[in-house]
């Protein structure tokens, strides 16, 4: 009896084993796992170029032009590119700090441009020292200038309150009602800068 207990023992082991067996080489169904990995981006985003301006400079300058400088240039950038201004400028009526913009026209003033004006504008006997300031003159002040009733000086005001101060004396061109004829009038008279 004993060997018949050893003989179902071996057997049971026997399908024991082969059922191990087949259980091992069964591929398993697992669900794939993919790895995602991000690789930084290590490229520089420095333009290698920086952004460049071009501005008109005329009136008194050695050079008057066109010239091309980097993007937050100031009057004074602009006069030096122009190979500085003659002996005849008057820089103290810019701002020499203030930053030009893409397309501006920088005007040099002289000390002689009172004798640019035309003669119906001579009687009225302008001179530098009385030139308006377009950011500051208050409604009567803009009315003293040929060409400027009440309609256009509050227009210039509106203009300013909505879209803050003029950088050039051309962004006068921007207000409504001001062409180039009454432009053309004004630019010897006014300014920007205190």
């Amino acid at each position: 009896m004993k060997n018949w207990k050893w003989l179902v023992a071996g057997v049971l082991l026997g399908l024991l084993l082969s059922g191990l067996i087949k259980l091992v080489s069964i591929p398993q169904k697992a669900q794939s796992l993919t790895l995602i990995t991000t690789t930084p981006d290590l490229t520089l985003d420095v333009d290698p170029t920086p952004g460049l301006i071009k501005v008109h400079v005329v009136g008194e300058v050695k050079a008057p032009g066109v010239y091309t400088l980097p993007v937050n240039s100031i009057v004074q950038d602009a006069i030096d590119a122009a190979q500085g201004p003659t002996t005849k400028a008057r820089e103290d009526l810019l701002n020499l700090a203030a930053v030009l913009s893409d397309g501006q026209r920088l005007y040099i003033p002289s000390s002689e441009s009172q004798s640019t004006l035309e003669k119906s504008q001579r009687s009225q006997e302008f001179t530098l020292d009385s030139l308006i300031n377009i950011n500051t003159a208050n409604q009567q002040e803009l009315e003293s200038l040929p060409g400027i009733g009440s309609v256009r000086a509050a227009a210039i005001i509106d203009y300013r309150a909505q879209n803050g101060y003029f950088l050039a004396i051309e962004d006068l061109l921007k207000v409504d009602g001001i062409g180039e004829a009454t432009f053309e009038n004004l630019k010897d008279l006014i300014t920007v800068s205190p």
